[in-house]
């Protein structure tokens, strides 16, 4: 049985371009997709407290923005699902410095868990004014040897807006699609309303 446990929170926009504008304020526009952060953490069950959890470098990704007339509509898609016009030039580029009050992982506690592991993410687009709303998460996973393996707990919360997935070793053990859900970019504004609770289950 392995004793090191890789715990992976991958979050990501599905397309290629991200397109929204704030019909009142009219900030936004065409931003490029893909991943914006993916921390993980390797904990090594045999050893105890915080010196456990082994955390690679944390960084956000690099954000791209295009002028709208490259955002192209992509047929059966929502209309913030864009394509990007091929031979297209990024007119600004950024990105988020991170910091422990914008991506953190953290050695943490949960009942009945021996490790547990906490994402903390509040990272707004590097290119937009003060207006622009964060990508929030606030998601711990418990984890304890149990017979023939390793056991799994998952709790708290998201944004609707973009996609978030979990995986431990590899194993995906928790997926939330925007696109499936039928939300978009306004999601990321107001309270965060997407729960995550997962009772113990078998890796």
């Amino acid at each position: 049985m392995p004793t090191n446990v890789t715990v992976k929170l991958t979050i990501g926009i599905p397309s290629e371009v991200v397109f929204y504008r704030d019909p009142i304020l009219g900030s936004g526009g065409a931003f490029n997709g893909g991943t914006k952060c993916d921390p993980a953490p390797v904990i090594d069950l045999d050893r105890s407290g915080a010196a456990s959890m082994t955390v690679p470098m944390l960084a956000w990704g690099t954000t791209l923005k295009y002028d709208d007339a490259n955002a192209l509509a992509v047929a059966g898609k929502p209309a913030w699902y864009r394509a990007l016009r091929p031979g297209s030039v990024a007119i600004q580029t950024g990105s988020l410095q991170r910091r422990p009050e914008n991506l953190d992982v953290l050695f943490a506690q949960m009942s009945g868990a021996t490790h547990a592991v906490k994402f903390v993410v509040n990272g707004p687009n590097p290119l937009l004014s003060e207006f622009a709303p964060d990508i929030d998460a606030d998601i711990t996973v418990g984890l304890r040897k149990a017979a023939g393996g390793i056991e799994y707990a998952v709790e708290g919360e998201h944004d609707g807006f973009p996609n978030y997935t979990l995986q431990i070793n590899g194993k995906t053990v928790y997926v939330s699609d925007c696109v499936a859900k039928n939300l978009n970019p306004t999601a990321l504004g107001g309270l965060v309303d997407q729960d995550v609770e997962i009772g113990w289950t078998k890796l």
